[in-house]
């Protein structure tokens, strides 16, 4: 050993390099959830919601079209 300074300076800085390290590690971890979250929450999105957006418009236009044959056959039986 050398001199009490030394060793004490030495065993700060490897205490700062593994803190920062963990720090990095935490960085990335977070990065890396946040586009996965990104990811699934657009792809449920894109998926799930466009679809069940379709399938409603498809349901009022059919409705429409319904209502519309319910018109024209009344238009129909009056003459």
């Amino acid at each position: 050993m050398v001199d009490k300074d030394t060793v004490i300076n030495a065993v700060t800085s490897s205490h700062d390099i593994h803190l920062l390290k963990i720090d990095n590690r935490e960085d990335d971890i977070i990065t890396r959830i946040n586009a996965w979250m990104k990811g699934l929450i657009d792809s449920v999105h894109d998926e799930e919601e466009v679809q069940r957006n379709r399938a409603r418009v498809a349901e009022i236009t059919n409705f429409i079209d319904h209502l519309r044959d319910e018109v024209d056959n009344l238009d129909l039986q009056q003459y």
